[in-house]
């Protein structure tokens, strides 16, 4: 019998793009005989996993609709206070640092304070350790990044002191599961494992986007301050195979491979934002497009006989691939069209004179669809995703 895993990559405001192309693709799965029974996910993809695993008692159309329901009543309001209110908040912390030296500074650009909310009002953590418990899943995951802490000088090896630097930062995967889970810790990659019942505070740890939202402190076995899970782990495919995996959806809300066209020409110096884009687009989708190519490399040797295991000794297996992620450009477009139908909207309009001030360039419209929260976006990103969907669907499975 197969295992089948869904990992969902960060997304921000992408996604409900997430959410339409599960909608489209999960029905169709469960007619092949393939239902997930693992559901893995970082920042906006945790959001999606820990609430598809809350509905996946149910049949899988009406679990489906209550995913797109949920997204569809989202907006601003359900995510961050207005803007102006966190700036003055802001102000008030920054200028005793800026004017005296004291105080402790800025935690983030918004106030998440209704994000927070949100999630206790529509996030059923107790259906999703019953829906673990009970068989109806596998495993339920959400990847976060814990923060050192600084207000600790933790021993050396030779007693000796020895000081928290942010390079002691590392991933942390919150995973409640039935399976044999003693491969997925992996020290290579500063991922540790947390085993338990997936909490709220974990699922907004995952999503706490840096700078812009604030850092989430979540109790448990690696107690300390969280920020999401995209900043070293935007997908958490190695884990899935850990776990057994052997079809494995890769549901993105970024391109899973890289470009083969590269245009010529130099054209205008690139802005702030085109930079800022640049990066986002390495953090998110690099390590996802080499962490599948490592997948392929694999399979090619087992098909070809090689005699593979783990560092833990357990033997590896083929994986079947099946991948969905927009085509390059359209939620960047979509977000900048429904930014202008908005215009009059005061937020809106405050959002678009703030990035246009910074940039023109296409990081402009690439970061805008990743900030934009906003229930017409969300709403109109449900079709983005079920395109996205049936095309992964008409291709089909890559076979190892």
């Amino acid at each position: 019998m197969s295992t089948v895993a869904v990992v969902l990559t960060g997304a921000a405001a992408r996604g409900a793009f997430q959410a339409g192309a599960l909608a489209t693709l999960l029905p169709a799965l469960e007619t092949q005989g393939l239902t997930p029974t693992i559901l893995l996910g970082t920042s906006a993809g945790a959001i999606n996993a820990a609430l598809y695993g809350s509905f996946a008692h149910l049949p899988t159309e009406q679990a489906s609709s209550e995913l797109l329901r949920v997204w569809g009543a989202m907006g601003a309001g359900n995510v961050i206070r207005p803007p102006l209110l966190s700036l003055i908040g802001d102000g008030l912390r920054f200028l005793p640092g800026a004017l005296f030296g004291i105080g402790h500074g800025i935690v983030s650009l918004f106030d998440t304070a209704p994000l927070q909310r949100t999630a206790t009002e529509v996030l059923d953590t107790g259906q999703i350790a019953a829906n673990v418990a009970s068989g109806v899943l596998d495993a339920v995951g959400v990847a976060a990044t814990r923060v050192p802490p600084t207000d600790t000088v933790p021993s050396g090896p030779d007693d000796t002191v020895a000081h928290w630097h942010i390079a002691h930062a590392h991933s942390v995967l919150f995973l409640d599961t039935t399976l044999d889970a003693s491969q997925v810790a992996d020290p290579s990659r500063a991922l540790r494992l947390a085993p338990g019942p997936v909490q709220a505070d974990q699922v907004l740890a995952s999503s706490a986007i840096p700078v812009a939202f604030p850092p989430i402190k979540v109790s448990g076995p690696f107690e300390g301050w969280y920020l999401d899970g995209g900043i070293r782990l935007n997908a958490p495919l190695r884990p899935a195979v850990a776990l057994g995996a052997d079809h494995l959806v890769v549901v993105s809300a970024h391109a899973t491979a890289y470009p083969q066209v590269y245009p010529s020409g130099v054209g205008e110096q690139p802005d702030v934002l085109d930079a800022a884009a640049l990066t986002l687009q390495a953090v998110m989708a690099d390590r996802v497009i080499e962490d599948l190519a490592e997948i392929r490399t694999r399979n090619r040797w087992l098909a070809q006989g090689a005699d593979l295991c783990t560092s833990g000794g357990r033997d590896l297996h083929p994986v079947s691939l099946l991948e969905v992620s927009p085509e390059p450009g359209v939620l960047a477009e979509l977000a900048t069209e429904v930014l202008g139908n908005n215009r009059f909207d005061p937020q809106a309009a405050a959002l678009q004179r703030v990035l246009r001030g910074l940039g023109d360039g296409p990081g402009e419209m690439e970061l805008l669809s990743y900030a934009y929260f906003d229930a017409e976006y969300f709403r109109r990103q449900f079709d983005v995703g079920r395109q996205a969907a049936e095309r992964a669907l008409a291709v089909g499975w890559e076979l190892p």
